[in-house]
């Protein structure tokens, strides 16, 4: 501020603070902006290499898509738009290198500006060169897409570089050399952008207006502030969960296209799969530059055209102690957590194949076991998922001394929660009417997984416990209503064969095998278990490094016992996953 006026003027400070400025959301900060060349949300970051070099001014020259014909080498690659050395900060520093490559670019400074064909030719640095052009055998010396040597100069690193340039009209002209250094874009000292930036040069080549870049940009950047396939909102007096979703599993699990031109939701139907089957149904860009804020916003991956109310938090007693709160994850938790996957496992197995289903008289049983089949393979990886992360909060509460050992889980329970306030026998079976009506109450929201999680989170508060705990707790909480609904949809798809005859046209005929009979898939499961606990053991002890190629290798052969289960399934084996009684 100049005291003498009071008036404030613009210093071009960085955006970057030490801290995070009250008030401003985190995508301000400087580390956040979206580094993406096509551009980026806040600038381009190509225009930052536009003067990589000191002095020089470059535009990157390539295709309007990388799927594009490549008709036009000679003009692609990056092309020296102009010398700009008389102001440039880098040069006019009081150093013996900044003086020298002065001269040298000045000396240069009418060959390169007598002609509009200079196009970067090479760089090098720490001995080693890069080329410009693509050498191999059918195309010796086609120059590279702008957009690929873009990407090269981009990896250079802060220091010492020589350039080499040549006209792309004149074969036989001579290079131009200059030896220098990659620029540094910001003060080393204050952190302010360098001062060869021209006021808007870093967002010149942004969309105009930014509501086409906001509807027609497929990148998955927009993922805060542009949602793709949404939750409708739900019309007043639909029936929900405990959780807000629609206890109607098909309202609960139908996303809409959230940019779609027709609003009204008489006539909202599925996304498709895929952005251009949506196109067509979607704002053009004249709507959207007038009609870009009734876009509804969007929370919980729903979508919010009135007043918010934010659901009522859920209270739980917290468990007394540490030790009781290990008991609960390591005696309880886990094993159940690990009996249903291996349920929901033996289920899907028990399912036959989209190829076996080819060949029903149901038009509709290929994609109805398709459909199902995905489900559960989804739900049970999440299951494992949920065991990894009650052994993960067991070695953290080992590792923050709240308890004295820490030891894996990975064995199922023998008892479940019924859904209904008792226990039932943990059963290999195969997906009838009974087994998934156990799988829906089991999952049902406010039931007892629920209530147990719930409990956990509350003791997770306490600022006793490590701060990343409870995430991982909450997360496994909230799966569980996704679960529900899954398998409610599940329920849905399969009301079309009631009554069929025979029973159940979409179930193989299998049945529990015997240990001789699944020695191939029990010793692979058997290796599973070991590597897992091994791995395990190597997280909990602090050695990643360790732990995570055992891990890795369990997944592997988790691929390994699928196939292995279907080929058994196939022949009405199932896999005895636990002793039978």
């Amino acid at each position: 501020m100049d005291k003498r006026s009071g008036k404030i003027f613009p210093r071009n400070l960085t955006a970057r603070a030490a801290y995070q400025v009250p008030g401003n959301p985190a995508v301000t900060r400087l580390e956040d902006a979206v580094g993406n060349c096509y551009p980026g949300l806040e600038l381009d970051v190509r225009n930052f290499d536009r003067r990589f070099f000191p002095g020089l001014v470059f535009e990157f020259v390539g295709r309007d898509d990388n799927s594009a014909p490549y008709d036009e080498p000679q003009r692609y690659g990056a092309w020296l738009r102009y010398v700009d050395y008389l102001f440039d900060p880098e040069l006019q520093a009081d150093n013996a290198d900044a003086r020298r490559l002065l001269l040298d670019i000045e000396l240069a400074a009418g060959t390169l500006g007598a002609h509009t064909d200079w196009y970067l030719e090479w760089v090098e640095q720490g001995g080693k060169r890069l080329s410009m052009r693509l050498h191999n055998p059918d195309n010796p010396d086609y120059p590279l897409d702008g957009l690929y040597v873009w990407r090269l100069l981009r990896g250079l690193a802060p220091g010492a570089l020589k350039i080499g340039l040549k006209r792309r009209g004149a074969a036989d002209a001579a290079e131009v050399v200059l030896d220098g250094w990659r620029r540094h874009f910001t003060d080393p000292v204050t952190g302010v952008i360098s001062g060869a930036y021209l006021p808007g040069e870093l967002l010149q080549s942004l969309c105009s207006p930014w509501q086409h870049d906001f509807r027609d940009c497929a990148c998955m950047y927009w993922a805060s502030n542009h949602p793709d396939a949404v939750f409708q909102e739900l019309d007043p007096g639909e029936p929900t969960l405990p959780n807000g979703e629609a206890a109607n599993p098909l309202l609960a699990n139908l996303r809409v296209d959230w940019l779609r031109a027709e609003r009204s939701r008489d006539v909202s139907a599925e996304a498709a799969n895929t952005i251009a089957k949506n196109r067509p149904y979607q704002f053009d860009h004249f709507q959207i530059n007038h009609e870009w804020q009734n876009l509804n916003v969007v929370l919980h991956d729903r979508e919010i055209d009135s007043v918010y109310v934010p659901l009522r938090e859920r209270h739980a007693n917290p468990f007394a102690s540490p030790e009781e709160l290990a008991c609960e994850l390591r005696d309880k938790l886990g094993p159940m957590e690990m009996a249903l996957a291996l349920e929901y496992l033996y289920a899907r197995f028990s399912l036959l194949s989209s190829e076996e289903a080819a060949g029903s008289h149901w038009s509709t049983m290929k994609d109805d076991v398709t459909f199902i089949r995905g489900g559960l393979m989804i739900i049970a990886t999440c299951e494992m998922q949920h065991l990894r992360w009650v052994n993960e909060l067991l070695w953290m509460l080992h590792d923050a001394g709240l308890i004295a050992s820490y030891q894996p889980v990975l064995r199922p329970a023998k008892k479940l929660p019924d859904g209904k306030g008792g226990w039932r026998d943990a059963a290999l079976r195969r997906l009838t009417p009974d087994a998934l009506n156990d799988f829906i109450n089991i999952e049902r929201p406010s039931g007892f997984l629920d209530g147990a999680y719930s409990k956990v989170i509350a003791t997770l508060r306490s600022p006793i416990y490590p701060a990343h705990a409870i995430e991982l707790a909450e997360r496994i909480d909230s799966d569980g209503v996704d679960h529900y609904s899954r398998f409610r949809e599940v329920e849905t798809a399969l009301k079309a064969y009631q009554g069929a005859e025979p029973a159940l046209p979409y179930l193989r005929r299998v049945e529990i095998g015997t240990p001789g009979q699944a020695a191939a898939a029990l010793a692979i499961y058997q290796d599973i278990l070991r590597d897992l606990g091994k791995g395990y053991m190597d997280y909990a002890r602090g050695g990643m490094t360790e732990g995570a190629p055992l891990v890795n290798v369990a997944r592997l052969k988790m691929n390994e016992l699928l196939q292995v289960g279907e080929k058994l399934a196939a022949d009405g084996i199932g896999i005895p996953f636990w002793p039978q009684q």
